[in-house]
């Protein structure tokens, strides 16, 4: 390693007195005799090796540039006779040169700048560059009369008086140099001396450069720490944030007035967290909450616990919110009611959490109005609640968007904040017309300060679906300003949904009570039907014979009517089973919620009839099965023609009530015809039966009587008299019977002819005692009458069905009575009628058979076979026809009354006068 080799050679001035230098010191070895210059070589040599020695210790404990390098140019100036000597070293990643100098006692400061000077001109020569210009030398700028500027023709002297310059680089290997050594000798150098000289930079350079190594290693290690140093600052950093937040966080929390926050595990319902209030409210220490498995059933009332479950279980499983009012027994005993609104979010590894805010509403309870209204703004601060909350500015921009906006909209907050409320808020009214944006629901509740509240309105989600909403725009006010609005909505989808079932279940009700025309009813049920379920609607009913018919399909839309003709090639083909036959064979409804290329396969015969069903345009079906008494009468079938519609599970149900009250209608219309049926032909038969009968018994009843005029009255007669009397007593039954049968015929069929007019109620009163006093008698009662009111009230009605009736009643009551008892029959006037009744002091009618006593042919078991069981039913029938009431009282063992109630006749001239 030689200073030498990289040297490069000297200016032309240098050269030249080099060469004067190499004269001199040829010269002298020749004035020198002998042996003398070896000898003394070998004197100066031992020295310098320990000078080379003591710069080696020096390098050794390199100390710094500052301080090393300065003691071994000290060592150098021990060792030669120099003038000044001057390293200089270039610096990594800074510009110029650093010069570290030394010079001898008496040196000037002209002469240390002239080495500066020189040193700088030699540096950069040797590097070939302007690396050292002499400006960039530390101690100033270089002096102008630099020794490489020096005129040809300077004095010697001058020259001499310049110095002797030796300048040797420092650089390791081949790598480029990185400064130098200029020594300016008092007196000519000798080889040895440069030998020395060029030895110890080799040391220097390799110090320097182990230092540089060792510098560079160290700035890299102190770069490393700081570092380390800052990425340790900034975690400090960011966990003193986040435990800030999460102080501020639980501050927030724990002052809630009267709520407290709450974190469970969705699974499980293992409480992770709970704030500082609910031990406040509750009483129970928080860990508590934390540390039992099951602290909400523990702390819920017992009849809430399944609520409250069923509300955080479906949270999960809907992946909705859900809301839930439930009691909690505190520690102290105490119940209060929380209402708990839950919302689903996921953990950073993707498990589910239940997150809660529970607020005392016990106050709310007691006031519902009130609190209905803080509980609301409770849920929108706490973020609890699934309704959607969109805040705007003044100028109607939106400024906040919350995620059940979100959901409900489909837009998410970074594409909304800063758009038109207007843009994102379509609104559409009932009729299906859209709000003009300057008539905007937001920007009136801006404009006027006015909430403004609807039920009614319809808002367009992005994709263009519809969505029922029920909505309130408020607006915000700061410091007596409206400073923009805020809109709270709900879906109200089900709620309208539901609404719409309800009306067509009441139309469809309404319809089927209105006739008993079963395939007009099933008809007007199909219209009422494709409005709210289908585009098309038709029937197929199975008749008394078995055969299968379909009524005539109805359309939503005329123009839809090919989707009607179309749906004729799903009618039964030999080898195939249609729906609808598979719905009759089955009695399960039969649900096809997309019309699929499968669906078309399954139900085509060939080819051709594959095409004509698919391009029938149905988008679903459904074919619900009409059940009467557990059989099968036909099927309902619903179709959609819109692809884009689907059938749900909810439709279905909808249409099977539809189906379940047709097919009521359906067998109660065919319950009617047949009842009908039968009644025509009872009535046939009691006509004939009548007609036939009554010849005969009327000739009976006069051979009869006939009879009993021409026995003789004397004992030896009277056998043939008792049986005559038989003969005529069971022929007058026999036509009562037959009088009674078509009286009852009458009544039910509504052909009871009525001959009213003006009759006095005593009169009335007295006649039916008179015809029904001999039986009386003869079973030892008391019959009598009792008029109120002045007995000269008169009623509407037909004396001889009246009659009827009090002969009927009068009869039962001697009929219930025994022996010595008493029968009255009253009549006073009550408003515009006339109160009659007739009370024994019988047995009495159990509480049980009273409902039932105006019942066709029915009789107290204990007297079944004392009367047909028509008398009563009859009665009720006339009285009820007269325009009047009838019922009866009683109580078991205190006898029975029974009342009637006929209209009373206007007075004489009352009619014509309010006529004028």
């Amino acid at each position: 390693m030689s200073a030498g080799r990289r040297t490069k050679e000297p200016p032309r001035a240098h050269r030249e007195e080099a060469r004067s230098d190499d004269a001199r010191g040829e010269q002298e070895p020749a004035r020198r005799g002998g042996e003398a210059p070896a000898a003394g070589g070998l004197e100066r040599a031992y020295p310098r090796v320990l000078y080379l020695y003591e710069i080696s210790k020096q390098l050794t404990r390199f100390e710094g540039a500052e301080r090393t390098v300065p003691s071994v140019l000290a060592t150098l100036a021990r060792a030669l006779p120099l003038r000044t000597a001057l390293v200089l070293l270039e610096v990594p990643g800074r510009p110029g040169v650093r010069t570290i100098v030394w010079s001898a006692e008496g040196v000037g400061a002209d002469r240390l700048q002239a080495a500066r000077s020189h040193a700088a001109t030699s540096y950069a020569y040797l590097t070939g560059s302007e690396a050292a210009r002499p400006a960039d030398l530390d101690g100033g700028p270089a002096a102008t009369n630099a020794p490489s500027g020096q005129p040809a023709g300077a004095p010697r002297a001058e020259a001499e008086e310049r110095g002797c310059f030796l300048v040797l680089p420092l650089v390791i290997d081949r790598r480029p140099i990185f400064g130098a050594l200029q020594i300016e000798g008092a007196a000519r150098l000798e080889e040895p001396d440069l030998v020395f000289v060029n030895a110890a930079v080799n040391q220097l350079a390799i110090a320097l450069d182990r230092q540089a190594i060792i510098d560079a290693k160290q700035a890299v290690a102190e770069e490393a720490r700081a570092a380390a140093q800052r990425r340790q600052a900034e975690a400090d950093e960011q966990r003193a944030l986040a435990e800030a937040l999460r102080q501020r966080y639980e501050a927030l929390v724990d002052n809630l007035d009267r709520a407290f926050v709450w974190e469970a595990d969705a699974r499980t319902l293992q409480v992770l967290y709970v704030s500082a209030q609910a031990e406040e409210l509750l009483g129970y220490p928080r860990a508590r909450w934390l540390a039992e498995p099951d602290f909400w059933s523990r702390c819920a009332e017992p009849d809430d616990r399944g609520e409250l479950e069923q509300a955080l279980r479906r949270t999960l499983a809907a992946e909705r919110d859900q809301r839930c009012d439930h009691r909690c027994r505190t520690a102290d005993g105490r119940v209060l009611w929380l209402h708990s609104g839950v919302h689903l979010v996921n953990d950073s590894a993707g498990a589910p959490r239940l997150q809660g805010v529970s607020t005392d509403v016990t106050p709310a309870k007691e006031v519902e109005a009130r609190v209905r209204e803080q509980l609301e703004f409770t849920r929108a601060v706490t973020g609890s609640i699934g309704e959607g909350v969109i805040a705007m500015d003044r100028e109607g921009r939106i400024t906040f968007f919350n995620p059940a906006a979100e959901r409900l909209l489909g837009w998410t907050t970074e594409e909304v904040v800063g758009r038109r409320v207007q843009e994102v808020v379509q609104i559409r009214r009932a009729d299906g017309t859209s709000v003009p944006d300057e008539d905007h629901p937001a920007l009136r509740a801006i404009h006027t300060g006015e909430p403004v509240r609807s039920d009614e309105d319809v808002v367009s989600r992005r994709d263009r679906a519809a969505l029922h909403v029920s909505c309130t725009f408020a607006p915000l006010q700061r410091a007596g300003q409206v400073s923009g609005a805020v809109l709270v909505f709900r879906d109200i989808m089900e709620v309208k949904r539901a609404e719409q079932v309800q009306r067509l279940f009441a139309e469809v009700s309404a319809v089927l009570a209105s006739s008993l025309d079963y395939a007009e009813t099933v008809s007007t049920v199909a219209r009422l039907s494709v409005h709210a379920l289908a585009d098309l609607y038709f029937v197929d009913l199975v008749d008394e014979n078995g055969r299968v018919e379909r009524l005539a399909p109805t359309s939503a839309d005329p123009a839809k009517q090919r989707l009607t003709e179309r749906m004729e090639d799903f009618a039964q083909r030999p080898g195939r089973e249609t729906p609808q036959a598979k719905v009759m064979r089955t009695g399960e409804p039969l649900l096809i919620p997309e019309i699929t290329e499968s669906a078309v396969g399954a139900a085509a015969h060939d080819p051709g009839h594959r095409g004509s069903l698919r391009a029938g345009g149905a988008g679903a079906v459904m074919v619900v099965p009409l059940v009467a008494r557990g059989r099968t009468i036909g099927t309902l079938t619903f179709v959609t023609a819109e692809p884009s519609r689907r059938y749900s599970a909810a439709d279905l149900v909808v249409a099977e009530e539809v189906a379940r009250r047709a097919a009521t209608a359906v067998e109660n219309a065919r319950l009617y015809q047949h009842a009908q049926r039968a009644i025509r032909t009872r009535d046939d038969f009691l006509a004939i039966v009548s007609h036939d009968l009554k010849n005969p018994l009327s000739a009976i009843l006069t051979a009869a009587a006939l009879l009993m005029r021409t026995l003789p009255a004397d004992e030896q007669g009277a056998p043939d008299r008792r049986k005559a009397e038989v003969i005529l007593l069971a022929a007058q039954r026999m036509l009562r019977i037959i009088g009674d049968l078509l009286d009852v015929a009458a009544i039910e069929s509504g052909r009871l002819s009525m001959e009213k007019r003006r009759h006095a109620a005593g009169a009335l009163v007295h006649d039916a005692i008179e015809m029904e006093r001999a039986l009386a008698t003869q079973k030892h009662l008391v019959l009598e009458g009792e008029i109120h009111g002045g007995g000269g009230f008169e009623v509407l009605c037909d004396r001889e069905r009246v009659l009827q009736v009090f002969a009927n009643l009068i009869g039962n009551a001697i009929k219930f009575t025994a022996e010595g008892g008493a029968i009255t029959v009253r009549a006073e006037p009550r408003g515009d009628e006339a109160l009659f009744a007739v009370a024994d002091t019988g047995a009495g009618i159990r509480a049980d058979e009273l409902p039932h006593i105006f019942d066709r042919f029915w009789q107290v078991a204990e007297t079944a076979r004392l009367g047909t069981g028509l008398g009563l039913t009859i009665a009720k029938g006339f009285v009820e026809a007269l325009g009047g009431r009838i019922w009866a009282e009683s109580q078991l063992g205190a006898g029975a009354t029974l009342f009637f109630t006929l209209p009373l006749a206007r007075p004489e001239g009352a009619a014509a006068g309010g006529s004028r």
